[in-house]
């Protein structure tokens, strides 16, 4: 009798042996597919993101639409985006409209009096088989009024209206365009009331990839006549793509010495100055018009 129960406790023993290990391995598969799943759940809405990220209508193909972050202060903004005609006949962008905002028109920076000027456009032409990019200092969609900050994350639908081709509904994805920029960066399209913390710049810029290569890409905003950036000079290499990105809450025009380059700026049109630092040396960046002439800031392009 002593034997039989020594032997169904030794049973016992190995059956809840077995069971622990079972349990443990059903924990840890229970735990690995918890995590897979996880994994599957970040890929599949990170696919899905990309995917929202490309429309078509008709033979046009739209990509990429975002509009940069601003403070909640800011009236007005703007929305950017890839056009591609992959038709065999031309068409044109003619307006656009949303929600977010009072009023919305399409601008580019037009050649004129030998300045670059933000100016509202009817249309914009869509040669066949050719992409046109919508983007920061050159054509864009301007957002006038807003009726909500454009917070970074944040989502509003579009919708873009062509001559030949139906229109087309898109989700403009709002973004920072660089999170280290956007921490020492005021992004506005408008310049407000702002402090001298907001105002204040990195000199070395912050840089940026295109389909022509490298940029520096600096933005620079004129509050009572200044410039807040440290030692009033912007320093660059001889050879490197340069945007300078104006806004200021008063009419004026700069002159970069130099590179005769000029720009005017308002309020609502901001400006941009696009170069290659081809010539080496220390150039003023002057104002004029307004409050009087005088120099700004100062461009050192260093050689290589």
């Amino acid at each position: 009798m002593g034997s039989l129960i020594e032997l169904s406790a030794k049973v016992s023993h190995v059956l809840a042996a077995r069971h622990f290990k079972l349990a443990t391995v059903v924990s840890c598969l229970s735990v690995t597919l918890l995590r897979y799943l996880a994994g599957l759940l970040v890929f599949l809405l990170a696919t899905t993101v990309v995917f929202a990220q490309h429309y078509e209508a008709g033979q046009i193909h739209i990509l990429s639409p975002w509009a940069r972050a601003l403070p909640p202060t800011s009236p007005n903004g703007a929305a950017y985006l890839i056009l591609i005609n992959h038709g065999a006949r031309p068409d044109k962008l003619l307006g656009a409209s949303a929600d977010v905002a009072e009023h919305v028109e399409v601008h580019s920076h037009i050649l004129e009096d030998g300045m670059m000027k933000m100016r509202r456009v009817e249309s914009v032409d869509l040669p066949p088989h050719k992409e046109v990019l919508f983007a920061p200092g050159g054509h864009h969609i301007m957002l006038i009024g807003l009726k909500q900050p454009l917070a970074a994350g944040d989502r509003f639908p579009l919708l873009l209206e062509f001559d030949q081709t139906d229109q087309a509904l898109v989700e403009v994805v709002v973004q920072s365009t660089d999170a280290e920029s956007a921490r020492k960066t005021d992004h506005r399209h408008d310049h407000g009331s702002s402090t001298n913390q907001q105002d204040q710049h990195n000199q070395d810029g912050s840089s940026t990839v295109s389909h022509s290569g490298q940029i520096k890409r600096f933005e620079l905003h004129i509050h009572q006549g200044k410039v807040m950036i440290d030692k009033k000079t912007i320093r660059v290499t001889q050879g490197d793509r340069v945007e300078l990105h104006w806004f200021s809450a008063k009419p004026i025009e700069l002159h970069l010495h130099g590179y005769d380059i000029h720009i005017e700026i308002t309020s609502s049109s901001p400006a941009v100055m696009h170069f290659k630092a081809h010539a080496s040396g220390r150039f003023p960046i002057e104002s004029h018009g307004g409050s009087g002439h005088g120099s700004l800031i100062y461009l050192e392009v260093h050689p290589k």
